[in-house]
C-alpha cells in the first residue's frame, strides 16, 4: 500500500469519525420558568437530572439574571420548579452548579446596595450564606462544589482586595478557608474546582480591568498564571477531573475573545462558527468536550459543542427545524449527553434541555 493510499484512507476515517459526531440530533425542552418571572436561565445540570439556574423578567435581547433585577434560583427535574428563593435582605439569586447529590451553590444579592453573598442549599433548605474572612466586607460569591460538599468562591478581605475561598463544613456549619491569590494580583475570582481539589478562575492584575490572566491552583501544587494568547488577556471558567481548563483570550485576531483550553501542553484555541469573530466557553466535561456560545454570520450568539473529533458545532443546526428555537449558549453536559442552556422560543427568553436522540 503506498503513502498516497494511506493518506487517502486516513483522510476517509477522519471524515467518518466528522459525520457520524454531526449526525448526533437532539431533543429540545422548554424549562418554562418560576411562578412570578417570565424567563429563565440554566447554569448547570448534574447526573440525576437535577438543573440548576435563574429566573427573572428579562426581555431579550438581555440575557436573563445578568442585570440588577429581582431574580431567583431555581433547581428543576422532570416534576417541575422548586424555587430556592434568597437570602434574608436580598431581592436576586443565581443558582451556579448542583452536584450529583442535589446540594446547589451560588449567589444571592441586594440589587440596592450590590453586595453579593454566596449560599449552599440543600433540600428542603433554606439556603444558607456563607462566611466571608475575618474583616471583610460581607461580600461573598460560591460559584463551585465537589462531590463531597468543598465548595469553592471568594471573599473580600479587609484591604479590600478579593481572595479565592474554600468551604468545608464541619459540626452542621461551614467554614472559610484563605486560598489567597496569584502573586502580583491582588483580585482573584474563583470559577471551578474538580475532585481533585484543583481550583480555576480568573486573576486581575489591576481595578480597571486592564490586565487579567487566567489562573490553576492548589494547595499541593501551588499558585499558575495558565497566560494568554499572544498581546491578549484571558479568564478561566471549568476544569475536568483531568486538569484540563477551558476559558478564553483576546489577542490580535481575536480583540473580543475565543475559546481556548490549557493542558499539560500549553493554551489551544478551538476557533468560532462559521462567520464568527468570536467565542466564549461554558463548560468542558470529563470526555473533552467544551460547551459555549460563538458569534455567526450577522453577529448573533448560537450554542455550540466542540470535540476534538468533530471541531465546533453549532447546536442549533441539531435539534428539529421550524421549532421556534435559536439556542444562544450552552453552559453545561451530563454523563448521558444532556445538554443544558440558555436560549430564546419564539423571542422569549429560556432555558433549555438538550437530549440526545438515540
Amino acid at each position: 500500500m503506498t503513502k498516497k493510499v494511506k493518506r487517502a484512507t486516513c483522510s476517509l476515517l477522519a471524515l467518518l469519525l466528522v459525520t457520524t459526531a454531526a449526525a448526533q440530533k437532539y431533543t429540545v425542552t422548554a424549562l418554562g420558568a418560576l411562578p412570578g418571572f417570565t424567563s429563565s436561565y440554566a447554569d448547570d445540570n448534574n447526573n440525576t437530572g437535577l438543573v440548576t439556574g435563574c429566573s427573572d423578567n428579562s426581555v431579550y435581547p438581555t440575557v436573563p439574571c445578568t442585570t440588577n433585577i429581582a431574580a431567583d434560583a431555581f433547581l428543576w427535574s422532570s416534576n417541575g420548579f422548586q424555587d430556592l428563593h434568597h437570602l434574608s435582605g436580598d431581592d436576586q439569586s443565581i443558582g451556579y452548579v448542583v452536584n450529583d447529590s442535589g446540594v446547589v451553590v451560588g449567589s444571592s444579592a441586594n440589587t440596592t446596595t450590590g453586595v453579593y453573598h454566596g449560599f449552599v442549599w440543600t433540600n428542603p433548605g433554606p439556603m444558607v450564606g456563607l462566611p466571608d474572612l475575618p474583616g471583610g466586607s460581607g461580600y461573598t460569591f460560591a460559584t463551585a462544589i465537589t462531590s463531597k460538599g468543598v465548595i469553592v468562591g471568594e471573599s473580600a478581605t479587609s484591604n479590600g482586595d478579593e481572595h479565592v475561598v474554600l468551604w468545608t463544613k464541619s459540626q452542621g456549619s461551614y467554614h472559610v478557608h484563605n486560598a489567597a491569590c496569584l502573586p502580583s494580583a491582588p483580585y482573584c475570582y474563583a470559577d471551578d474546582i474538580n475532585e481533585s481539589l484543583q481550583v480555576t478562575g480568573t486573576a486581575y492584575f489591576f481595578n480597571n480591568n486592564s490586565k487579567y490572566h487566567a489562573f490553576l491552583w492548589s494547595r499541593a501544587a501551588g499558585w499558575k498564571d495558565l497566560g494568554t494568547l499572544k498581546g491578549g488577556n484571558s479568564y478561566a471558567v471549568w476544569l475536568n477531573n483531568s486538569g484540563t481548563v477551558v476559558g478564553a483570550s483576546t489577542s490580535a485576531k481575536y480583540p473580543n475573545g475565543v475559546v481556548v483550553y490549557w493542558d499539560g501542553t500549553g493554551i489551544h484555541p478551538i476557533g468560532t462558527l462559521r462567520g464568527g469573530t468570536s467565542s466564549a466557553p461554558g463548560f468542558i466535561s470529563d470526555a473533552g468536550e467544551i460547551l459555549g456560545d460563538s458569534t455567526v454570520t450577522g453577529g448573533a450568539d448560537h450554542a455550540f459543542i466542540w470535540t476534538k473529533a468533530a471541531g465546533m458545532q453549532d447546536l442549533n443546526k441539531m435539534i428539529p427545524k421550524n421549532s421556534g428555537w435559536v439556542l444562544h449558549h450552552a453552559s453545561s453536559i451530563s454523563n448521558s449527553g444532556q445538554i443544558v442552556g440558555y436560549g430564546t422560543i419564539n423571542g422569549v427568553n429560556q432555558a433549555f434541555l438538550l437530549t440526545p436522540k438515540q
